[in-house]
């Protein structure tokens, strides 16, 4: 019957001692998490992780898209270049080509359009010089205003890419900082979530070794003292037991056994249980372990 008595009370300080549920040693060094805690932890960290990773894909998304507006800004800016330099060419072969016909003029003997005109033989030779002189001078300033424009309008081309491709580089280097700083979290999160990984691991493990224990049968008990003819002693009975000392119990096994298994927590309760039921000690849990000495 004692036996009986002891089993189910190591039973119950089993139970208190893996669940870590002690007020009077709730900030001892001893102290663990619980499973539920745990568990609730490592869930949100799981979320952290998986949200911030999502924020990674986004974001390296989002710099996918700007490296390839840069490659295309940047062979656009490649074509422009290549645009003005054919404008500034034309610009210069037709302004080449109008010293040359004012050279052949010079050269021909005539000072002057006037003298080519007034060197006509009839009016209608005057007519056509005239109107030839002033189609030439036509076409060439057209023609010359035409490759200015062209040359003025490739330029301020040049220059709004280059704009756009600085205020994208920009951005680049910005969401570059933000992929880095969410790296550097990410890897922060998973070690955390390995740490808590870990800890709910033990923990678990704890509370099957407990449970474990609960179900078996045998209870391994140290030899008790033999019993003593005195009537007025204490001995051969199993002492009843109050809710704050089966508290005290469970806090000192977990104290003295520390984070070993169910056997570790055995062999301290049985130390407490047979001097509670032995002549020479104090009959109940709390005068033995408050005992000098």
């Amino acid at each position: 019957m004692k036996n009986k008595k002891l089993k189910m009370l190591i039973r119950t300080c089993s139970i208190l001692t893996s669940i870590a549920v002690f007020t009077v040693f709730a900030t001892s060094s001893y102290a663990e998490d619980s499973v539920e805690s745990l568990e609730g932890t490592t869930s949100n960290l799981q979320n952290e992780l998986s949200n911030l990773n999502s924020e990674l894909d986004a974001l390296s998304g989002e710099l996918d898209t700007i490296m390839k507006k840069m490659d295309t800004i940047t062979a656009q800016i490649e074509q422009v270049k290549d645009d003005l330099a054919v404008a500034k060419g034309e610009e210069a072969a037709q302004y080449q080509s109008m010293k040359l016909r004012i050279k052949h003029i010079y050269e021909s003997g005539n000072t002057s359009y006037l003298e080519m005109l007034f060197s006509s033989g009839s009016m209608t030779e005057f007519l056509n010089k005239a109107e030839f002189i002033s189609a030439v001078s036509e076409y060439d300033r057209n023609r010359l205003k035409e490759l200015v424009d062209a040359q003025n309008a490739v330029a301020e081309k040049e220059k709004q890419l280059q704009n756009e491709q600085s205020q994208l580089t920009k951005l680049q280097d910005e969401l570059n900082q933000n992929q880095a700083d969410l790296t550097a979290k990410i890897s922060s999160t998973s070690g955390q979530l390995e740490q808590y990984s870990a800890k709910l691991a033990e923990a678990k493990e704890r509370a099957k070794a407990a449970q474990e224990a609960l179900d078996k049968e045998v209870i391994p008990i140290e030899p008790e003292a033999p019993p003593s003819n005195n009537s007025g002693s204490s001995q051969g009975q199993t002492p009843n037991v109050s809710a704050s000392e089966l508290e005290l119990f469970a806090a000192l096994i977990e104290c003295e056994a520390g984070s070993t298994h169910y056997e570790g927590m055995l062999a301290v309760a049985s130390v407490v249980m047979n001097r509670v039921n032995h002549r020479y000690y104090p009959d109940t849990i709390t005068g033995v372990i408050y005992q000098s000495g």
